[in-house]
């Protein structure tokens, strides 16, 4: 079955397993109820609300002596300490990570952990008054609920795609291993690993991390839910 994940895109696909990495961060109480935008589309009001929690996340590595940026991906603050996720292979590598907030402040991020397996990690930063979201209760995730992606695809900060749950627990197979993953079709590009994938509610269902691209194949992005069972 290996010729079948030549075509994932940015990443190793993971499930955070009970237990796992997230033990870190500490979700937030709750959320207000969704709004409705002036002209009927609630994804406007998703994104006013959740926008600011979302990072870029740069790679940084040295070159001739000196740190020089080798790569980018997003992650989303989830808690008022200053806890951020984002994708494992986003920081693979990294001498320095260096987070961007919206507006261009930059901070420099410590990595309390990484798990490879799952492509998940945490990185922490000092002296931010940013913005977290919640993460959702994965069992709480129906197909056909209306999600938002944010992230800096293809190096466009703080792109926005919007789509449905195709599928809430989409089981997938890689070098013996099970993953337990959302299926969406909300679009996912390079740069988006790392950012979250939001709910109605403002909550973080899953951390975007890959997708199947072939020839003929749409819409198939496969994040990262947040608690799955392997």
């Amino acid at each position: 079955m290996r010729h079948r994940w030549e075509s994932l895109l940015f990443g190793v696909i993971g499930g955070l397993v009970a237990g796992g990495l997230l033990w870190w961060v500490r979700p937030a109480a709750g959320v207000p109820p969704p709004q409705v935008s002036a002209s009927g589309w609630p994804v406007v009001q998703i994104v006013h609300r959740s926008d600011p929690a979302v990072v870029a996340v740069l790679n940084e590595q040295r070159q001739g002596g000196r740190l020089a940026t080798k790569g980018l991906g997003s992650g989303v603050a989830v808690n008022a300490q200053g806890d951020i996720v984002t994708n494992y292979h986003v920081v693979a590598g990294a001498a320095a990570v260096v987070v961007v907030a919206r507006g261009g402040h930059r901070y420099r991020a410590r990595l309390l952990g990484v798990d490879p397996v799952t492509d998940l990690a945490v990185l922490h930063i000092v002296d931010h008054h940013l913005p977290y979201l919640p993460l959702a209760q994965s069992s709480h995730v129906q197909p056909g609920e209306l999600v938002v992606a944010i992230g800096q695809a293809l190096g466009f900060s703080h792109s926005v795609t919007a789509g449905i749950v195709s599928a809430p627990d989409r089981t997938m197979y890689r070098d013996g291993w099970s993953y337990h993953l959302i299926q969406t079709d909300a679009a996912i590009n390079p740069g988006n690993s790392g950012g979250p994938l939001v709910n109605e509610q403002d909550q973080i269902i899953g951390i975007n991390s890959s997708k199947i691209a072939r020839t003929g194949v749409e819409g198939i992005g496969l994040p990262i839910p947040h608690l799955v069972t392997i």
